[in-house]
């Protein structure tokens, strides 16, 4: 029985239901899980002396949430914090980013859901020290007497207002003698700073037609056809044409090319799909430009941390 291996395989009456798969086999079950993936920051590892400084002492477990994110972060350029309501995901996410910029001044963009945006504020403010926090209310609005730009918020009565520095994110990529738009921010502001913005404002973008053109002459004369390949749109397998019913209020699209022909098959070659979307810009409507498509592409690099809040049932 040296090389003999024994095992302990509960009998069928005894595993009646999953409660007494978990109450007999737990235990091993959570000894490989930990085995197998063992975790970033133990319970018997020590915090970082930063969480001291925060203007709100994390609970232990808070703590170990952290110090895991922060190790993640030192590994990968992401991590995640899944938990309930109410267990201090906002606090975990704010601390984890004063602890891995090692107490230095950064900038944060929060993109959140719009009933959490002044309640990020608020946990901004009791939680890091010395922070100051901005409101992206869009780029630029047509309407008077309404919020546009990015607007300093302080905490009032525990109550948020606008209050203090009003600049734009067209204004905030401007580099203006600096060597770069960031260095121009960090001459403006030496203290951490985290920049707010509703999700749905930060889609907010033009309005939108479609575009699609009607044969005039040719064998699809009075067909719609795709301005890019002057060809109509065939929708399912059915192979049916798109009509003008078919244009609700959806986006449409094709994807055109992608199957090579008979010449391209004898040299091995493929063509490359082209997107053709079938809308375009309302020029004759209010000109937008989505918050989050600008800072994207034109504010590469402003931006040392991104934090993303989803609600979930």
């Amino acid at each position: 029985m040296d090389n003999a291996t024994v095992s302990l395989v509960p009998s069928a009456q005894a595993l009646e239901s999953l409660d007494d798969y978990l109450r007999l086999l737990g235990p091993a079950l959570a000894e490989r899980i930990v085995e197998s993936f063992p975790p970033l920051h133990g319970v018997e590892d020590l915090v970082s002396p930063l969480l001291a400084r925060l203007r709100r002492e994390p609970y232990p477990a808070q703590a170990l949430a952290v110090m895991g994110v922060v190790r993640r972060l030192e590994q990968s350029r992401s991590a995640a914090v899944v938990a309930e309501c109410g267990t201090g995901k906002t606090l975990i996410a704010l601390a984890s980013i004063f602890v891995h910029s090692r107490g230095r001044h950064f900038t944060a963009l929060v993109l959140t859901p719009p009933h959490l945006v002044e309640k990020w504020a608020r946990e901004a403010f009791q939680t890091l020290p010395g922070v100051r926090v901005f409101m992206i209310d869009g780029l630029r609005s047509d309407r008077p007497h309404t919020l546009s730009g990015v607007n300093e918020v302080k905490l009032r009565n525990r109550r948020i207002v606008r209050e203090g520095l009003k600049t734009t994110l067209t204004e905030l990529r401007l580099r203006n003698g600096h060597r770069s738009a960031r260095a121009r921010w960090n001459a403006v502001c030496d203290s951490p700073a985290i920049f707010i913005v509703g999700r749905e404002r930060a889609k907010l973008s033009h309005f939108w037609k479609h575009a699609y053109n009607v044969a005039r002459c040719g064998r699809y004369a009075g067909s719609i056809v795709n301005p890019d390949s002057g060809c109509p749109v065939y929708l399912g397998a059915d192979g049916e044409r798109l009509i003008r019913s078919d244009f609700k209020d959806v986006k449409l699209a094709e994807w055109l090319g992608g199957e090579p022909d008979e010449s391209e098959q004898m040299k091995g070659k493929r063509r490359r799909a082209l997107y053709s979307a079938l809308w375009q810009a309302d020029r004759t409507k209010i000109h937008r430009f989505a918050p989050a498509e600008f800072i994207a592409r034109y504010m590469p690099g402003f931006f040392d941390y991104s934090s993303r809040t989803k609600c979930t049932n």
